[in-house]
């Protein structure tokens, strides 16, 4: 009987311990949730499909320059034989093909010539794997900075969470207070009740916030492509923000990071190869093709099998094609300077976005410095109602007033916070800064 309460003890702990670990929240750090984006996020595993495939396409394309060899097997049945009546007495006939007829032979091609058409068509398949790839820094870039947006709206609402946690604990305190001044005829009931309506209002808004934390939580471990049931903890806090940025500087680092530049470059760069590959298309290629096998249907046996071989060199020669290779040319130049337009509306783009960017986190500077000084009032004011209450001089009310605005105070504060720390990450992301 006691080894099977010791047993059942021993099964009760594990399982306690199973729950326990199932039930515990994964911590995750700001570093940690943009490396889980930028790695497991299902559009940079399709990106680097895209990849392989370019990649593929290279060495399909580097087989070009290897010979071909094929074996070729051909029986031929003849009927009726075609044959010659010799005119001379006792001549008889002379067959001038088998009736059974045998042809087995290795078949050779090789390009010998064709201007370089072929290197350019690897190296046109090599800038298009180079885009590829650099099409995932773009993905990692606005999978990053999402990623940090919505972990540090994660970091708002706990914040704002604690505040609230705060002043309702303040509130249940001046509830036993004045319940205690109500038992003793020092205070009326309704304040009481002000105190209870001021207690459900804030429950109230910490739900809110709450749900609105569960419903933010799901989209970050939807970048981070974990389970939507994981259970997550946020532990981080709000950045230092640098003071000053030069509009003229921040806007040259845009123009030499940004990867959507870095892509069109390469694009550019693609196209001219493009280009150059058809300003070929009109020149010679020149060819060998062999073969050596096995044939009979000899006049002198027709029906032995005797070894045979047939080289050569061919060149093709376009002449005419209808002038598809000037209106091919045509195309590409259209294409290079459309790029080249669309390269100029995207500098013209993140020039405004660094502008506005830039304005936006400094007027937020200067909106955090207004409610740090609003806070730092607002809690002097209440240190003096704390006195003025134990004198008598104010009521339980307007005490609360000022706990209140305190509360609304900080509330404004990790607000502001929070404001110049997307606006910090706008302007970063403006000028193309890696956060991964």
């Amino acid at each position: 009987m006691t080894k099977v309460l010791l047993l059942a003890g021993l099964l009760l702990f594990i399982s306690d311990g199973c729950v326990t670990a199932q039930n515990q929240a994964k911590v995750i750090t700001l570093e940690q949730a943009i490396k889980m984006a930028v790695t497991n996020h299902p559009l940079i595993k399709e990106a680097r499909s895209l990849v392989a495939i370019a990649k593929a396409k290279t060495a399909e394309e580097n087989s070009a320059f290897y010979p071909t060899a094929a074996v070729n097997l051909v029986y031929t049945r003849i009927s009726p034989v075609p044959f010659i009546k010799l005119p001379f007495p006792g001549g008889g006939e002379f067959h001038m093909a088998p009736a059974n007829n045998y042809n087995g032979n290795l078949g050779v091609q090789y390009l010998i010539y064709d201007f370089k058409r072929r290197k350019d068509l690897v190296k046109l398949l090599q800038s298009n794997e180079v885009t590829e790839e650099e099409k995932i820094n773009v993905i990692k870039n606005q999978l990053a900075y999402q990623t940090a947006e919505i972990y540090y709206t994660l970091v708002y609402l706990q914040k704002s969470v604690g505040v609230l946690n705060k002043q309702i604990k303040d509130l249940k305190v001046h509830l036993e207070v004045a319940k205690k001044m109500v038992a003793t005829g020092a205070a009326i009931g309704l304040d009481t009740l002000n105190t209870k309506v001021r207690v459900i209002t804030l429950e109230n808004q910490k739900q809110s916030l709450y749900n609105q934390w569960q419903k933010t939580a799901v989209v970050l471990k939807s970048l981070m492509n974990i389970p939507a049931k994981t259970k997550v903890k946020i532990k981080g806090n709000f950045p230092v923000i640098p003071a000053k940025y030069s509009v003229d500087s921040l806007v040259q680092t845009a123009f030499h990071q940004r990867e959507e530049l870095k892509l069109n470059h390469l694009v550019n760069r693609t196209l001219n190869i493009q280009k150059q590959i058809i300003s070929k298309s009109m020149l010679p290629i020149l060819r060998f093709q062999g073969e050596a096998g096995l044939k009979n249907g000899y006049p002198d046996n027709l029906n032995k099998l005797k070894p045979n071989f047939a080289a050569g060199i061919t060149a093709t020669i376009p002449i005419f094609n209808g002038y598809l290779r000037r209106s091919k040319l045509l195309t590409a130049n259209m294409q290079i300077e459309s790029l080249h337009e669309e390269n100029n509306v995207l500098k013209h783009n993140i020039r405004t976005s660094v502008h506005t960017s830039l304005l936006d986190y400094e007027n937020n500077l200067i909106q955090i410095k207004s409610a740090l000084a609003e806070m730092n009032l607002a809690k002097a004011a209440l240190k003096q109602a704390k006195g003025l209450y134990r004198s008598g001089s104010i009521t339980n009310t307007t005490l609360l007033d000022n706990e209140t605005a305190v509360s609304a105070a900080k509330m404004k504060y990790i607000t502001d916070l929070f404001k110049i720390t997307l606006s910090h990450l706008k302007l970063l992301q403006a000028t193309g800064q890696r956060i991964w």
